[in-house]
């Protein structure tokens, strides 16, 4: 219903308050003054109070009721000097009534037609009696008739008009508003961005910085501790390329920095700063076809992986594997296998037994990096009591697999999660102190001499 709910009772009320009106005076007038049947006169009073009632909520039932009473009344109503004819005041109201509701529902052409039809039979009435009565008081009576019958069609459908068009503004507003907000987060999470990157580069940028020039201001210092700190300067060095790239990601504007994603070419260098030792297996003409996706997961890889060995086996010896692995199907491309294992932190150092560290995510994403490529990901202790971790990825995203493919990749890290809840941290041993729970088996990985699973 057009209408508003909230004026409902009050459109309610006064329907049913101007039925009750029309019925008393049709039926008392048609029958007093217009010399209709008591019967027809209460019928039709009756069918212009229904049609009242309706209008609100069927206005095509309430036309037609109105319609057929109007016409009725026309017809049986004699001329008379003292009162209005042909159309009687009451029914002038009834079909004011009605009309003015079908339009505010949309329904004006109904309304006209309807309007139409009791204005032609009302004029046909009136030649019919001729002369009988006086020829003013007949056309005054259907020009205001007619001339109302527009004035409140015309009028209810201005004014539907006019709400549909507010609807439609202030749905277009909220949209609108919604856009806006929803810009003004893009713009406020850029600020935020770039405020980060200006705060982050700044210190890192000093300790970059402190950590090249340390071997020149401290001569004194030993070739080893320089060597580190021009490790750790170079590490600052790549923060800075990557966190630039992504706030290149992060910009707004079109001129925004695209920088290149890391990849198998610099593998190496990566496994240099770790101070760990890189086994390069992979042919060349597998190497010319590995897709950049791939490659960034390969290095992700051993990033997270070297970077949980320096915080959780300090000083252990570290090495890295890459070699190509066989196909999971026939045809299929070849795939990649990469291991990083360390061996056990020596219990020299005085360090606590470490235990698995299940405040981060990064075991779990590299494990979704892998599997989103096709992969898979195993983690997990060896037996001599350090932590390896292998993964193998497809050289193009979304490769087949095979059905026993990689059984114990999928299984050992399986257990490994069930067994000792591995989420993101390394683990060199069992913790003294806490319930060894239930004994599980160190995962068994594949060997050079075995086939890639």
């Amino acid at each position: 219903m057009f209408l508003s709910r909230r004026l409902t009772p009050w459109v309610w009320a006064g329907a049913v308050a101007a039925a009750l009106a029309l019925l008393a005076v049709t039926a008392s007038l048609g029958a007093t003054v217009y010399g209709m049947p008591v019967a027809s006169s209460l019928a039709c009073g009756l069918a212009q109070s229904l049609g009242v009632l309706l209008s609100p909520r069927f206005p095509r039932w309430a036309l037609t009721l109105v319609a057929i009473a109007g016409l009725s009344v026309v017809t049986l109503a004699q001329p008379t000097p003292t009162a209005p004819w042909p159309i009687p005041v009451a029914t002038l109201l009834a079909t004011l009534f009605v009309l003015a509701a079908a339009s505010l529902h949309g329904q004006w052409i109904a309304a006209a037609s309807a309007a139409v039809i009791v204005g032609i039979t009302a004029s046909g009435v009136a030649s019919a009696f001729g002369s009988d009565i006086p020829v003013g008081p007949v056309i005054a009576n259907l020009i205001v008739s007619l001339a109302l019958f527009v004035a409140v069609i015309g009028g209810a459908t201005l004014v539907r008009a006019i709400r549909t068009t507010r609807g439609e503004l202030a749905a277009v507003k909220e949209i609108s508003e919604l856009e806006l907000a929803r810009r003004q987060v893009v713009e406020e999470r850029t600020r935020i961005a770039r405020e980060m990157h200006d705060v982050v580069a700044h210190g890192m940028s000093v300790i970059q910085v402190q950590a090249a020039s340390a071997r020149y201001r401290y001569p004194e210092l030993s070739h080893e501790v320089a060597d580190e700190f021009d490790a750790l300067a170079a590490t600052a060095r790549t923060a800075l390329g990557e966190m630039r790239s992504l706030l290149g990601v992060l910009r707004a504007d079109n001129d925004a920095e695209q920088a290149p994603q890391p990849g198998l070419a610099q593998l190496p260098e990566l496994v240099a700063r770790s101070r760990a030792e890189l086994v390069d297996r992979v042919p060349a003409h597998v190497r010319s076809g590995v897709d950049p996706v791939c490659e960034l997961a390969v290095y992700r890889v051993a990033q997270e992986s070297l970077g949980n060995a320096a915080r959780h086996a300090p000083g252990a010896e570290t090495s890295v594997e890459l070699a190509a692995a066989p196909a999971a199907v026939a045809g299929a491309p070849a795939r990649l296998r990469i291991t990083i294992e360390n061996v056990a932190p020596a219990q020299a150092s005085g360090a606590a037994i470490l235990t698995a560290d299940t405040s981060g995510h990064g075991i779990r994403g590299m494990r979704e990096r892998v599997a989103a490529l096709g992969g898979e990901l195993s983690v997990g202790p060896t037996e001599a009591g350090g932590f390896r971790v292998v993964a193998i990825v497809p050289v193009l995203p979304g490769a087949p697999r095979a059905l026993g493919d990689s059984e114990s990749v999928i299984e050992s890290a399986a257990a490994i999660e069930t067994g000792q809840s591995i989420n993101s941290g390394f683990v060199a041993g069992p913790d003294p102190a806490a319930d060894p729970g239930p004994q599980v088996a160190a995962p068994r990985f594949p060997t050079d001499s075995e086939p890639a699973t």
